[in-house]
């Protein structure tokens, strides 16, 4: 489930031990190889949240849509794998970021709009699924025992195939627990790399425009998730 990331683990840190959870996070490393520009075109960053942490008085989201800061805990997986996030997928993050600041800018009060809690819902637990039309039906109807077991085959082929984005969800992988819970957006098909087809929808608002588009899917139902992966754990 970790293969989303390893391609980054394994260039990044060619040394790097992860049992050492006080190594990482460290942003002097997360910044190597790492080129992007946010939406206006200001250089992206991660610079250590501590007391040394520029504009403070920024919020999160604001902080790096104006300066290009990405505030980031060191020794703090779920910063880390939020950062593996951005080396993976900058344009989804990009797009998630500067929609969260044209939300903010229409906003007459304190209270998060609909559309910012759906996008950082996504930001954390989202997970993308690329599959047929009839196999999408199967996560949208909770068909688990048809979608896991008898469709086993597909999942294994890639002809089901699923991205974990939600750096929250790269986190839980370090302790599963049955019933761990993604929350899928489903994509019949895509003509060009998932980063660029999300973060596109996402900016022209043809995406992640409401919670319906947003499926559970019990992760560690998928095959190959879970060692002992059977008929036993499929709750219909």
């Amino acid at each position: 489930m970790y293969q989303d990331i390893q391609t980054s683990l394994d260039s990044m840190f060619p040394t790097f031990d992860q049992r050492i959870e006080a190594s990482i996070s460290n942003c002097d490393v997360l910044n190597q190889s790492f080129n992007q520009s946010n939406y206006i075109d200001k250089k992206l960053m991660f610079s250590q949240q501590d007391e040394s942490l520029e504009y403070a008085n920024m919020g999160y989201e604001e902080r790096i849509y104006h300066k290009g800061i990405i505030a980031t805990r060191t020794g703090n997986w779920h910063d880390f794998f939020n950062a593996m996030v951005w080396h993976n997928f900058a344009k989804i993050k990009i797009a998630i970021n500067a929609i969260h600041i044209q939300e903010l800018h229409q906003q007459k009060d304190n209270n998060r709009s609909r559309k910012r809690d759906l996008l950082t819902l996504f930001d954390e637990c989202g997970v993308i699924i690329i599959a047929k039309t009839r196999h999408l039906d199967m996560i949208r109807q909770h068909k688990w025992q048809e979608l896991f077991v008898e469709n086993k085959a597909l999942w294994l082929s890639g002809d089901i195939k699923i991205i974990t984005f939600g750096h929250a969800m790269f986190e839980k992988y370090l302790n599963p627990y049955i019933g761990m819970t993604a929350q899928a957006l489903l994509c019949e098909s895509m003509h060009e790399s998932s980063d660029e087809f999300i973060a596109d929808g996402i900016l022209k608002r043809k995406l992640l425009l409401s919670k319906a588009e947003l499926a559970p899917l019990p992760v560690l139902g998928i095959p190959g998730w879970h060692a002992i992966q059977d008929l036993s754990l499929i709750h219909i």
